[in-house]
């Protein structure tokens, strides 16, 4: 009989939904605003942040999905 490796847990969610990034993105957001003199509400920046994070990566999806589809069509 052969011992194969027991397989890793799978994550419990995806990386666009990490606390570390979103916090990382607001973060950022909040620098950004401060160095504008901007003065941002209670809870704009952490909304904004999870905004820019949903774009980049719907684009990076988009971005895939063209990608695919160019290298499965006809090479001209």
């Amino acid at each position: 009989m052969t011992d194969t490796p027991p397989t890793p847990p799978s994550p419990s969610k995806p990386a666009s939904e990490s606390l570390t990034l979103r916090s990382a993105a607001a973060i950022a957001v909040a620098i950004v605003a401060s160095r504008f003199s901007v003065d941002l509400p209670a809870g704009v920046a952490q909304q904004f942040a999870s905004a820019i994070v949903d774009l980049v990566t719907t684009l990076g999806l988009i971005g895939v999905a063209i990608g695919r589809a160019r290298a499965n069509g006809p090479i001209v």
